[in-house]
């Protein structure tokens, strides 16, 4: 079936329901757009269609449907009448569309019967050059009226259509690795746009009809589930910059996971349009929160400094129960699992269920940890410091929530990373009536705490879209990251998403670079570097660093600002610049991402670097406890992770060999000439 852009046609009446289901007759190959600003696209001179119809092969087409009666538009009539007029303006305006040529522009006569179109369809092409179908032309034979007028566009002339058109849908160069292909010649840049399931997916209900809107009690959910490198966080973007451009009087809500990726977005969206919208808000999810807490309380939020601290302190409270086994660490853990379930009872918490923790606790357990957890708050509280779990703990058991930020709209990217508090604190914080719109890739671990959006009180049965096809990364390494992936984990297979490598650039496989030692791999990284950089002629911007524990961090950072300079190297972990970049936004940076923190950037040449324990950490061993298990799957979907940031080339930088399976899918080192 075609897919319609967006799913609802903008023509009024029947014609809407008739129209949908004589398109939907078409294959899977055409794509129905309507554009979204009909008058701001519009000139004196002309005036955007109702539709254009797309064929990947045969062409494009400008489609508009006309209810003008025959009495109104028969030729010689001695004095026209305003209908007829009106028509010839939309005719002259059609014609004005110089995009295409006039065997591509089709007028459906709704009022006219075949015969009447008959008798005046020559007459009008001879005067604008477009041609007349009647409805009883269209509805019984669609494809053959539709396909009879494609036209192929040129390449330059599609991308200007689609500009003037549906410029939602354009990506900034700055933000896609695909300009990596096209550095010579920078006048002839291609533009890039979202593919047809990417912006079908942007534009999914982006209007909710008026009627539906006023009786929504609770927030209209929609869900897209996609591959790593699918374009997920570009279709949120370009969704949020609609809505907040289509409903200026209404506040618009972007959360996203982790700070490195909202920094990095507003960076290269000063690049790219200089300000965002007065109504759109783009933040963590943590800050955001952090805000809304301030907001309720009306006192100042303080923190612990680092886990570390809590830890600690759980070490000097735990002699009370000498029974709980597990680790300080795991404990906090376990507290915080506590907080992010919404667990204020401890009946609720005995009941509860545990899958992947990565430990046991039996009841007698649970009530204990349950009294430690009690006294670990109680301990934080009398120094005025609460866990950063009871931050959205505390927002979603608010009895008045009056003082809350609302928003009519909230998109929430890198979603399978929220936790059940998260999202309630989210809806509590939506207007009545308004829309909540969800990005997620299950592969990266969403299901690891046994979840599910239905557990999570999320309708998204219906409301889902699914997308296979990545756009960032080449066939070899997304082939090679979900290799490793589904070698690694026990998901439902409806949980996990099989990418669609049909179509995708080959690519090479994940190179495998060797050093003696640590500090051998970060001074062979920074002549790698280096080397791209003068020789390739690559900008900084199209490099990215993710680092993992073996490796001497701040050794790394030193080196790497001692050969490019400390103003073009940006630590998205460093504390001063995990908001912005070093000299602010606008320039060209080599980035550097903690591997912890590195979910949702991208660059088109990725080096890893200090993952020798996260590689043995994914493979299989001779333990088969839950603890193993656990551990093995969360190594994987961050490789998995980190594996797919790269664009074109990924080269994994290592000190000790890497274990077999890793180097199966790995493109081994050439050795030294003699």
């Amino acid at each position: 079936m075609a897919i319609f852009i967006p799913e609802r046609l903008s023509v009024a009446g029947a014609r809407s329901l008739h129209l949908k289901r004589a398109l939907a007759s078409l294959d899977d190959d055409y794509t129905v757009r309507t554009p979204l600003k009909r008058a701001a696209t519009a000139t004196p001179s002309t005036s955007a269609p109702d539709f254009f119809i797309r064929h990947e092969s045969k062409g494009w087409l400008a489609l508009v449907v006309d209810a003008t009666p025959f009495a109104s538009l028969a030729a010689g009539q001695l004095f026209p009448d305003r209908a007829q007029s009106d028509f010839e303006t939309m005719l002259n305006g059609l014609r004005a569309l110089d995009r295409l040529p006039d065997a591509a522009k089709l007028v459906v006569m709704w009022s006219c019967t075949p015969y009447q179109v008959g008798q005046i369809a020559d007459y009008y092409r001879s005067r604008f050059g477009v041609r007349l179908r009647s409805k009883a032309q269209l509805l019984e034979r669609a494809a053959e009226c539709i396909d009879a007028q494609l036209a192929p566009l040129a390449p330059t002339s599609e991308q200007k259509l689609m500009a003037q058109y549906f410029p939602e849908a354009e990506i900034p160069a700055a933000h896609t690795t695909r300009r990596f292909f096209y550095r010579d010649n920078a006048a002839k840049l291609p533009r890039f746009f979202l593919d047809p399931r990417q912006e079908a997916a942007a534009k999914l209900d982006l209007d909710l009809p008026h009627e539906q809107a006023e009786l929504a009690r609770d927030a209209a959910v929609r869900l897209i589930n996609g591959v790593a490198g699918s374009g997920k966080t570009l279709i949120a973007l370009a969704r949020a910059l609609m809505l907040a451009e289509r409903h200026p009087h209404e506040d618009v809500l972007m959360l996203i996971h982790n700070a490195p990726i909202v920094a990095d977005l507003k960076a290269r969206l000063q690049r790219s349009r200089g300000a965002l919208p007065a109504n759109l808000e783009i933040d963590t999810f943590c800050t955001w929160a952090h805000r809304q807490w301030r907001a309720l309380q009306r006192a100042p939020l303080h923190l612990p400094d680092s886990n570390r601290m809590v830890e600690d302190l759980i070490e000097q409270l735990r002699p009370r129960w000498p029974e709980l086994r597990p680790t300080a660490a795991q404990l906090r853990e376990e507290i915080d699992f506590i907080n992010d379930s919404l667990l204020n009872e401890i009946e609720p918490y005995l009941d509860a269920k545990r899958p992947r923790r990565g430990f046991t606790l039996k009841a007698a357990e649970r009530m204990q940890l349950w009294e430690l957890h009690r006294e670990l708050r109680a301990a934080l509280l009398k120094t005025g410091l609460r866990l950063w779990s009871a931050v959205p703990f505390e927002i979603c058991h608010a009895e008045d929530t009056s003082r809350l930020e609302k928003y009519r709209h909230i998109l929430i990217d890198e979603a399978q990373f929220f936790a059940p508090a998260w999202f309630q604190a989210v809806r509590r914080s939506t207007l009545p009536g308004g829309s909540l719109f969800l990005c997620a890739d299950p592969n990266q671990g969403f299901m690891k705490n046994g979840l599910s959006w239905k557990s999570l009180g999320l309708d998204v049965v219906g409301r889902t879209r699914k997308l296979h096809r990545s756009y960032r990364t080449t066939a070899a390494i997304l082939a090679a990251a979900n290799r490793l992936l589904a070698q690694n984990t026990a998901d439902d297979p409806e949980d996990f998403l099989i990418p669609d490598l049909s179509g995708m650039t080959p690519g090479y496989k994940p190179a495998l670079l060797y050093a003696d030692t640590p500090q051998d791999c970060i001074d062979r990284l920074v002549n790698e570097l280096h080397a791209l950089v003068a020789q390739q002629q690559l900008n900084l911007s199209d490099l990215l660093v993710i680092y993992g524990e073996n490796i001497a961090k701040n050794l790394l950072f030193e080196q790497l600002c001692r050969r490019f300079g400390a103003d073009n190297v940006w630590w998205l972990k460093k504390r001063e610049q995990r908001k912005s970049p070093p000299q602010g936004g606008g320039r060209d940076y080599l980035r550097l991402a903690n591997l912890e923190t590195a979910t949702g950037l991208e660059a088109s040449v990725v080096f890893l670097v200090g993952i020798d324990n996260l590689l043995a950490a994914a493979e299989p061993s001779e333990h088969r406890d839950d603890a193993h298990q656990v551990l093995r799957e969360e190594s994987a979907r961050k490789l998995y992770m980190a594996m797919t940031r790269a664009g074109q080339h990924l080269i994994l930088m290592l000190s000790q060999p890497a274990p077999e399976r890793i180097a199966r899918v790995c493109e081994p080192e050439p050795e030294p000439e003699p």
